[in-house]
């Protein structure tokens, strides 16, 4: 196994999760408040079983379908851009009503699997990462596996890093921390819009 390669790979992932998404702002918004044990319990009832069950098979069927994704991608990105940039702002309308009631935003399953499935950001650059595994020559089972295995555990910590910012974010925003996530994600949906107008021009 080509040690550079898989390198490669975690450098992707690494380079993939560190810039911030409406996933990463949704769960700063949601941990920024929240005790130590009530993180561990939304990791382990919500993100986990998330990663598990939507971006593993996402991964995996980007190393074994690269070329039919990006030519799916081709044909339905435009409607993949605008699904998700309004969800982005369902997302963020309901981070603002939850400032609003004074309670604690939260991130269900449906709503972050939401998110993973229509992410153009996922589907545009997990074949890109997929190339990059497929070089592994080492057969499609376990190219895909190191993939998404790698995807699995850089996220895993990736998501504790940004347990950690929102919370140093919360403290030195306070209750602006809030405003601060409504206009990001709003602004990551009119970028998706842009990003749909462009490619329907």
């Amino acid at each position: 196994m080509d040690i550079n390669i898989v390198n490669k790979i975690v450098l992707f992932w690494v380079i993939f999760f560190i810039t911030p998404g409406p996933v990463w702002l949704s769960v700063m918004e949601v941990t920024r408040n929240l005790s130590f044990a009530k993180i561990w319990t939304f990791f382990f009832k919500i993100f986990l079983p998330v990663n598990l069950s939507i971006q593993v098979p996402q991964a995996i069927i980007c190393v074994i379908f690269v070329e039919y994704i990006l030519n799916i991608f081709s044909n339905v990105g435009f409607w993949l851009y605008i699904s998700s940039g309004l969800y982005i702002i369902y997302l963020a309308f309901k981070v603002m009503n939850s400032k609003r009631l004074n309670i604690n935003s939260q991130l269900g399953f449906v709503n972050l699997a939401m998110v993973m499935l229509l992410s153009p950001k996922i589907w545009l650059l997990f074949p890109s990462g997929a190339v990059i595994a497929i070089q592994l020559q080492q057969g499609m089972l376990i190219n895909s596996a190191l993939f998404a295995s790698s995807m699995l555990i850089i996220s895993i910590l990736m998501f504790f890093i940004y347990v950690i910012i929102g919370k140093i974010g919360a403290k030195l925003l306070k209750d602006n921390f809030t405003y601060l996530t409504f206009v990001l994600l709003i602004l990551f949906a009119l970028f998706l819009f842009y990003e749909a107008i462009d490619l329907a021009s």
